[in-house]
């Protein structure tokens, strides 16, 4: 259905087909999506509901910060068709921002908490956020090209050897600081021996990784800047219910909210895939002037987002208390309406990331700013007026009212574009 062939005389290199891109990238980031579960699982099993509850509060602390440092450059290198900056710059961009990143979870520290064992959790999961930042530039430039196979290969790697030793890291040693930093050293070990190797075959072995041109890197940090301020306000959007429970209710019932909406994780990097198979197809596409086709597989898209919340929400409540028990503690499967609820979310999410990803591959990066600015709003009101009066389901329902608004926001936005572009 969307294996749509750029035109022959468009590049001189084989391009893979986007079925073959989405096929290789579906099953790097469900395997990927599977073993990150399959280690928020071992802890829930083997540990507490506050045990998951730290882990999840470091992803929650570290993942809005480094969202704006990361200014989204691989959407951006994904869909500089015309090769305007060489990787170097991306790279070095990269690395300074990530540092930058680094350095403001150090300094939020004091507000995780007053542990000290959770605030090296914080820390250590902030480190493994630096080495995937890494991962990220070098599957940048091999999206570029199109070459997602090799991406998918390092997701492979990387997820099911962590998950393993990342689990009987903490089955022996019942130690979740331990555990991490051992997920963070297999990490390291793939950039270093299989990312930038891929990224090396690339720029040829006589070109640098690294170029300090400060027009450079001022003019393409300004370029992703508003798709910085995008990805961090739609990280907030998913995590400042986490905080208002956490606030409320405490660290064993954000790990329940937490460990919930993993579950529809799987859901979002099926979605995810997609984004990432079709951006620079997308791109060619607008750049090129066809827009009936772009808006054609634009459309195809958007309606997965609904087929998702048409056959998810119905099904959940028909498996949802039997899974929950299964997979997680029976004190889980007592939370089966937030389950169902989450997996609506992820059908307005599917549509709403969709559209934003059509407006990223026509390049119209500061349109996207305010509906996500306009959802983060709605998650924050939303989230202080009914977290406290509704707990775990309020939380839930913060998420669905922003959601609902980015999902509408991205479709008004994509319609004033193209409809300028129609007339």
């Amino acid at each position: 259905m969307l294996d749509i062939e750029p035109p022959a005389a468009s590049s001189p290199k084989a391009i893979p087909s986007l079925r073959n891109n989405f096929a290789w990238t579906f099953v790097g980031n469900v395997l990927y999506a599977g073993c990150q579960w399959g280690m928020l699982s071992a802890l829930a099993k083997l540990g507490s509901p506050s045990i998951v509850g730290q882990f999840t509060l470091g992803l929650a602390v570290s993942a809005p910060v480094f969202m704006f440092t990361n200014l989204q450059l691989r959407a951006v290198q994904a869909t500089d068709v015309n090769a305007e900056c060489d990787f170097a710059d991306y790279f070095t961009l990269r690395i300074l921002a990530t540092l930058l990143g680094l350095m403001v979870v150090i300094g939020l520290l004091p507000f995780a908490g007053q542990s000290s064992a959770v605030r090296l959790v914080v820390l250590l999961v902030a480190i493994s956020k630096c080495i995937e930042c890494v991962s990220d530039v070098a599957a940048g430039l091999l999206q570029r090209e199109e070459q997602l196979k090799r991406v998918a290969i390092s997701l492979m790697i990387r997820g099911s050897a962590s998950v393993v030793a990342f689990t009987l890291t903490f089955a022996y040693f019942r130690n979740l600081a331990l555990s991490v930093t051992v997920m963070c050293g297999i990490w390291l070990a793939v950039v270093l021996f299989y990312d930038l190797p891929n990224a090396r075959k690339l720029i040829g072995r006589q070109a640098t990784f690294f170029r300090f041109d400060r027009r450079t890197l001022w003019r393409l940090a300004m370029l992703g800047l508003p798709l910085g301020w995008v990805a961090t306000f739609a990280s907030l959007n998913v995590n400042i219910p986490r905080y208002f429970l956490q606030h409320y209710l405490g660290l064993a019932d954000q790990g329940i909210y937490a460990s919930l909406a993993y579950l529809v994780v799987v859901i979002n990097l099926v979605v995810f895939a997609l984004t990432q198979s079709v951006t620079t197809r997308l791109a060619r596409l607008y750049a090129d002037g066809e827009i009936k086709m772009f808006v054609s597989l634009l459309t195809k898209l958007t309606m997965i987002g609904v087929l998702i919340a048409a056959v998810g929400v119905p099904l959940t409540f028909l498996v949802g208390r039997s899974l929950l028990t299964l997979l997680y503690r029976r004190e889980y499967a007592d939370h089966v309406g937030l389950l169902a609820l989450f997996v609506g979310v992820a059908g307005l999410t599917t549509i709403g990331s969709f559209l934003l990803c059509g407006l990223t591959a026509a390049r119209l990066f500061r349109a996207q700013v305010p509906v996500y600015l306009a959802a983060m709003v709605v998650a924050i009101a939303a989230s202080a007026w009914l977290v406290p009066r509704f707990g775990l389901i309020g939380g839930g329902y913060a998420i669905l009212l922003s959601s609902l608004t980015a999902a509408v926001g991205g479709f008004l936005m994509m319609y004033r574009i193209l409809g300028a572009n129609w007339r």
